[in-house]
Order: C-alpha cells, then structure tokens, then sequence
C-alpha cells in the first residue's frame, strides 16, 4: 500500500511539460485569432454608429422640411428635434450644431467642436467622443473628433485603431485609421477603415 500512495502523489515532469508544450501552441493560434475577432468587432461597430448617424441625419432633416424649411437669422436656425434643439444649415437642413451656438450654424461655418456636437446632440445615447490630443483623454473614449475646413468634413475616428504616436489633427483624413466621416454641405456619411 506505501509504495501505490507514492506513485499517486502528483504529475511527473514529463507530463507537466507535455501539458506546458500544448498550452504555448494553443495560444500561439488563439491570441493572433483573438485580436483579429477583437479588431474586426471595433471596426464592425463604427458601421453601427456610422448607420444610425446617418438615420439620425435624415430625421433631423425630415424635422426641417415639416417646420417650413426655417431660415433664422443672421444664419442661425434651430430646429426641435423630438425635444432636442438641433442647429441647422438654413439653406440644406443638415445639422451642424446643437443649441448653445447662438450664431452662424451654416455648414461652410462648422469646426471641430461644432462637429462634436452634431454626434452628441442627434444621437440618443451618442459614443463617447473628444477633441483632446492628451493621450489619456483619448484612450477613454470611443471617438477622437477632427474637421477638415477644406471639405467641409466632420472626422469621427475610432480611438481603438488610433497609433498613440500619430495622433491625428484637422485636415484630411489620415491614412490607415478606421471611422467615419460626415459632410454638412451635402449630409452624406462615409467610413474609412484602413
């Protein structure tokens, strides 16, 4: 009986490295695997967002066209959208603000801040967003927000595909990021993804 309780004891050193040797190779298949279904999902989601912007676009201005195509003031004009005050161009309906600018909410006079807006103001719920270029601020949130003054562009990139080397500033969209672009001027939405 002594000599069967010995033997019963625990693993031999064979076995714990057999069971080592196949834990390295399973893993050394399923991380890469991982991070290639982590990134597709994070890429997946700014469709999602990109998709009910661009609903939320066409209901604010369905919201223009009922209340008469309003033109306010000095070219400021505020529309009630379900109970949120939404700054539209005058001339197209595309919102480009929300209530606290009290003047110009043309399209031609939108920025970075304002574009941030947009996204907070149409969307019940709105991802998370920033115009910082701390790092720590970025790496919190779901979306850096950028303008393009030479297009006219609203620049929403995915803060989960962003190099923390290169961080993006206004202007043209830069190469290799994921996200979505919105255009005031014509009310259209594209995604650019790597």
């Amino acid at each position: 009986m002594g000599s069967l309780r010995a033997r019963s004891a625990g693993f031999s050193l064979f076995e714990l490295v057999l069971v080592v040797a196949l834990l390295a190779v399973i893993m050394v298949f399923a991380i890469p695997q991982y991070i290639g279904i982590k990134n597709q999902a994070h890429s997946a989601s700014v469709d999602v967002v990109a998709g009910g912007f661009a609903s939320a676009l066409s209901m604010v201005r369905g919201q223009w066209e009922l209340e008469g195509r309003p033109k306010g003031a000095n070219y400021t004009t505020h529309i009630n959208y379900g109970g949120v005050i939404v700054g539209v161009d005058g001339e197209r309906g595309t919102p480009t603000s929300d209530k606290t600018i009290k003047v110009d909410t043309r399209a031609s006079a939108m920025n970075a801040k304002q574009c941030q807006q947009v996204l907070n103001v149409i969307l019940q719920d709105a991802p998370s967003s920033t115009l910082s270029n701390e790092i720590s601020t970025i790496t919190k949130v779901s979306f850096l927000v950028r303008y393009n003054a030479k297009k006219s562009q609203c620049i929403y990139y995915l803060t989960h595909h962003l190099n923390t080397e290169n961080i993006p500033i206004d202007g043209a969209v830069m190469a290799k990021q994921v996200g979505f672009s919105y255009f005031p001027i014509t009310g259209k939405v594209h995604t650019f993804k790597n």
